[in-house]
């Protein structure tokens, strides 16, 4: 079993846990390349409906640079792949077929934030701390932090995050729209949990379709959308879940998804 992700699943829910929270849970290497397998798996597992990620008291203090340094040293070639290692990760988050939710308590730094950011949904204890710290260190956003920022935030909002590196609470993140819960940091993982429960309840290939959708039309503009959404519709209208709805309705029942 690995010391740095657990899979847990329970009723159509996956729990990814990140289990060095005394250590902040680094993003390293070996953490991008097991999230990125695990939840590559994750979303092949038709048990799973939906996924929060965790990192328990910390969700992730970002790159671990102590292992960086010694690959950056070997020169452009060595650090590109490192760049794509830890892009890995990211990348694998944000493509997550499922519903996605990060739960964020404590540190979400750097690549950390990144990655939180990468799910559909953020809960945030009130009193976790959020930072784009690449400008603390002579770099710049990475791990799809300048996409995700200015995806969530205005630019300029984006802009002063990524060029000042302040580090902001959990209410500040919420009330700024960054994340779209805010809680105390006793109850961040069971509102993530109780979130996922409720998107698990709908048919999963819904779900799916649902997010692809959304995901595609938001960068789009509005005859874009219609026509995304028009294909999508007419699959789904056509699938099981659909016409089963649509007999429930008439027959005044609840529907019995066949996917369910």
């Amino acid at each position: 079993m690995s010391d740095l992700l657990r899979l847990e699943v329970d009723k159509g829910v996956g729990v990814l846990r990140f289990l060095q929270p005394n250590r902040r849970n680094p993003y390293s290497l070996d953490f991008a390349r097991e999230l990125a397998a695990t939840l590559a798996a994750a979303g092949e597992d038709d048990t799973i409906r939906a996924m929060v990620m965790t990192g328990g008291e910390h969700f992730s203090s970002g790159g671990d640079l102590v292992g960086f340094r010694a690959e950056i040293a070997k020169g452009s070639r060595s650090t590109q792949k490192l760049l794509d290692t830890a892009n890995s990760g990211a990348r694998a988050a944000f493509n997550f077929a499922k519903p996605l939710i990060s739960a964020v308590n404590g540190v979400c730094y750097g690549g950390g934030m990144s990655l939180a950011l990468c799910a559909d949904m953020v809960v945030a204890a009130k009193d976790a701390r959020f930072c784009q710290v690449f400008i603390k260190i002579g770099g710049v956003p990475d791990t799809g932090s300048s996409w995700l920022l200015q995806q969530r935030l205005s630019a300029a909002a984006a802009r002063k995050l990524a060029f000042t590196g302040r580090e902001i609470s959990g209410q500040e993140a919420y009330d700024m729209g960054l994340v779209e819960e805010c809680v105390d940091a006793s109850q961040t993982e069971d509102t993530a949990i109780a979130l996922a429960r409720e998107i698990a309840a709908n048919p999963l290939f819904a779900l799916m379709s649902a997010k692809r959708v959304m995901r595609e039309t938001a960068e789009s503009g509005f005859e874009q959308a219609l026509e995304i959404e028009g294909r999508a519709q007419n699959i789904m209208m056509n699938a099981h879940d659909f016409p089963e709805a649509m007999d429930a309705f008439t027959e005044k029942r609840k529907p019995r998804f066949n996917d369910m």
